[in-house]
């Protein structure tokens, strides 16, 4: 076992964590993993409370989006047995095992809670390399906050230990939830989504997938609406200052849409002036200069009634009840800025100083923030 990940003996089969879902004609246990797109016959075996177990047979729900690579990410649908109280599960691949030895799982979200306790979420797949963007970092992290988050949950493969300090306040404030992901230790993996990009891989990006579809079911019931973006990426309403603002007005527009997709706006990084960035000896990107915006993308990113939700791939949502809507820019979009030249001539890049309506509050936060953490930094 390794944390967020633990190999089962065959090799082939990776757990995250099962999950309680009552929805559908009879309650399961859904069980989240990276799996060969070869496993075909795996048993969820229940730990009943009277020291006895009962073996069901798991339905096997690899999903589509694995962009090539021999393993993806799988639901593994295990209907609960009568009569078998139970809080733990085990995995295997044979029906009549030994299962003394066998790892035992603790079932999420049993039974769910009757409320959530924050409105918003914000989930950060996969942080890898030695990621070092600091300002950037508490920069997206004190405008989640300003929007109106109550929690961020972030799957962290490796970063720069100036980050994992940042990191490390976050988590004490209480804003932030790490979650290991040593993907690495596993399978081959690299920043390449496609198998034809990298055709040594075992499985793309990092795990990404795996850890958007594990973040919406750990907060399926703890959050209202969860948000799915990168660290660098923000979803950042025009119209309205705050997310609350600004899904009210969606709900009573859209009231049967369960899944909002924003269009991506990328602001690239131009010669500035480095006087005017008072945060200039911090290591990353500032934010406040990145101006000037790319015309929009496709490459959306989310936000997710939970409850709704079955499978996600990162743009869209796979399998969901409900509607989703495609949200015009000119009511949100995602604020994508990025440490590298612009992909576009530049007189197709377009003025954008939406984010400078949080100028004063970003900066008093901001400053609160490095004066308390810049004596770890070198």
């Amino acid at each position: 076992m390794c944390g967020s990940i633990t190999a089962l003996g065959d090799n082939q089969t990776f757990i995250l964590s099962p999950y309680y879902d009552p929805r559908g004609h009879t309650p399961s246990v859904r069980v989240l993993a990276i799996i060969h797109h070869a496993v075909k016959e795996l048993y969820c075996w229940f730990h009943c409370d009277y020291n006895s177990s009962v073996s069901v047979r798991a339905q096997v729900d690899l999903h589509k989006d694995r962009f090539e690579h021999p393993y993806g990410t799988a639901d593994l649908l295990c209907t609960e047995p009568p009569d078998c109280p139970y809080r733990y599960i085990s995995i295997h691949w044979l029906k009549d095992q030994n299962i003394t030895y066998l790892p035992k799982f603790e079932v999420r979200n049993r039974p769910p809670p009757a409320a959530p306790s924050v409105n918003f979420t914000v989930c950060i797949s996969t942080m890898y390399g030695n990621y070092n963007n600091v300002l950037q970092t508490i920069q997206s992290l004190e405008m989640y906050k300003l929007l109106g988050a109550g929690r961020v949950t972030l799957y962290l493969n490796q970063c720069h230990q100036n980050l994992e300090k940042v990191l490390r306040y976050y988590v004490e404030e209480g804003i932030l939830e790490v979650i290991p992901w040593p993907i690495q230790r596993f399978l081959r993996t690299s920043t390449a989504w496609h198998y034809s990009m990298n055709s040594s891989n075992q499985v793309g990006y990092y795990g990404q997938t795996a850890t958007l579809n594990d973040c919406l079911y750990r907060n399926m019931y703890r959050s209202k609406f969860v948000f799915l973006n990168d660290i660098d990426e923000i979803i950042l309403p025009v119209k309205y200052n705050d997310w609350p603002s600004l899904v009210k007005v969606l709900h009573k527009r859209y009231p049967k849409t369960s899944v909002f997709r924003f269009m991506n706006h990328v602001f690239p990084s131009l010669p500035n002036d480095t006087r005017l960035n008072m945060w200039r000896d911090i290591p990353g990107v500032n934010i406040l200069q990145n101006v000037f915006k790319e015309p929009a993308t496709c490459q959306c990113k989310l936000l997710v009634n939970p409850r709704k939700f079955y499978q996600t791939s990162i743009h869209y949502v796979l399998k969901h009840d409900g509607r989703f809507t495609n949200l015009p820019v000119d009511l949100a979009f995602n604020y994508h800025c990025k440490e590298q030249p612009p992909a576009v001539k530049r007189d197709l890049l377009v003025e954008d100083r939406t984010i400078w309506r949080y100028n004063v509050s970003l900066q008093q936060n901001v400053n609160k923030v490095i004066q308390r953490v810049s004596a770890w930094i070198p």
